[in-house]
């Protein structure tokens, strides 16, 4: 049958963790006096679970040090109340893959997701009035990616269904259509976008274009993802340059004789690369003997095989402003991917990390260049709540996967000039970049079929 099993395991966050919570709260002028936490497994069944697949799970979930339980280990009393946060329902986190991988291979079927959300047992002077616990709650939990639990999960059905497509009237309103879009759906169209749109459906297609088609073209054409715009013709003060903003970073390899000597993969593959060293391993005996054919049993020997030296980076700036843990930690993710995606495939052996955030205004730390009383959009988060939670984000992904983070930066900087001008990293910068290696012979892709 299938069906929800809760586990429970205390304590759930670190010391350190609540300590930081303690603190944001004291900063809220919240009544609140002390914090307990556990975490609560989620664990989604097809089919009903023994007692011996429930014990497996138990011992799978378990931490050194943790006591758990298939019931709650937290009670609330007098001047005391229970939250719960975790992942929305309607998308499975990194965290669940690899749980219900552990699981699988435990020996377990039909365990499709399991979420781990976060249970509060808060102690408070007096009851806290809806301002504040909604001041609370935004503090524990990141409200693009998570939700507060009501009650107890019974499914991750999240009882959402999908808007039917609109047609927007661009052939007869022209750009009052896409503005009214544009605001009802925060699409982030500037001039250029309601030029070239209203050109390409009045124009061109002679046709009205639907909400997904332009929710899409946000998408694409987003600062984000707007990679195409390097090989554009750049046109600065009405005067065209010779070159694009891609040839010129281009050029820093062509026109530099010993880099063409050492590179070997170059603004052509999801990493670059450089030339091989020869490294002694232990693999399988068709890498060096031919009697052995690949993808059968083989036995392992000492081998010297030739392993290109690989890098990339790239950035994810805006996702980590909005939602520092989630935002870095997909940009760990995606990074991690494109090392592995190179040439036929490679590995990853470690990370490295950047972050440039504003002014940090470190509570009970006042230096005399920070001004407390700036502002900052809503849709962001402040520069402080970016460098810690950014950097649990980029870590946590990465160790995930097996990847430590070896290096990095960090900036910060929020300034008023002499002449008045607010010169700060408004949006962050979240830089991430990974070394790995690849053996010599996958460095070209195949053909497509």
């Amino acid at each position: 049958m299938a069906g929800m099993y809760q586990v429970y395991s205390f304590p759930g966050l670190e010391h350190g963790q609540v300590d930081r919570l303690m603190l944001k709260a004291k900063s809220l002028q919240l009544p609140i006096t002390s914090m307990e936490t556990e975490f609560c497994f989620n664990v989604s069944h097809k089919q009903a679970l023994s007692a011996e697949n429930k014990k497996t799970i138990l011992w799978c979930l378990s931490e050194g040090g943790h006591k758990i339980a298939d019931s709650s280990l937290l009670k609330a009393g007098p001047n005391q109340f229970i939250v719960e946060v975790g992942p929305r329902m309607n998308f499975t986190s990194a965290w669940s893959t690899n749980c219900c991988s552990v699981i699988k291979a435990a020996e377990i079927e039909g365990v499709p997701r399991v979420e781990r959300s976060r249970r509060f047992l808060v102690t408070t002077k007096q009851a806290l009035t809806a301002e504040q616990m909604s001041a609370f709650v935004a503090t524990i939990h990141d409200r693009m990616t998570e939700m507060v639990y009501e009650k107890a999960l019974t499914t991750f059905d999240s009882g959402m269904s999908p808007k039917p497509v609109r047609w927007i009237p661009v052939l007869e309103e022209g750009r009052a259509a896409l503005e009214k879009l544009n605001e009802e759906d925060g699409l982030g169209f500037d001039d250029w976008d309601y030029e070239y749109y209203i050109d390409l459906y009045k124009n061109d297609l002679k046709r009205n274009p639907s909400d997904v088609e332009l929710f899409d073209f946000a998408q694409s054409n987003s600062e984000h993802s707007r990679h195409w715009f390097f090989s554009g013709n750049m046109v600065i003060d009405g005067e065209e340059k010779k070159e694009t903003l891609f040839r010129i970073v281009k050029d820093t390899l062509d026109k530099n004789p010993n880099a063409n000597k050492n590179s070997i993969i170059a603004f052509a593959d999801n990493s670059s690369s450089i030339e091989h060293c020869m490294v002694r391993m232990l693999a399988p005996a068709y890498q060096t003997d031919d009697k052995y054919e690949a993808g059968k049993p083989a036995p392992l020997q000492d081998c010297d095989i030739k392993m290109d030296l690989i890098y990339t980076a790239e950035t994810h700036n805006m996702p980590t402003g909005v939602c520092p843990f989630a935002g870095a930690e997909t940009g760990t993710g995606g990074r991690l991917r494109d090392v592995q995606a190179t040439g036929t495939g490679a590995h990853y052996i470690a990370g490295t990390i950047g972050y440039c955030v504003g002014a940090l205004n470190i509570p009970g730390k006042e230096v005399a260049y920070e001004n407390a009383s700036w502002e900052y959009p809503p849709n962001l988060a402040k520069p402080l709540d970016i460098l810690i939670e950014g950097s649990n984000g980029a870590s946590d992904y990465g160790n995930k996967f097996g990847e430590p983070l070896i290096t990095g930066f960090t900036r910060s900087f929020g300034l008023r000039t002499a002449g008045g001008e607010r010169r700060e990293w408004i949006k962050p910068i979240l830089f991430t970049g990974g070394f790995g290696q690849m053996d010599a012979r996958h460095r070209k892709k195949g053909t497509p079929e």
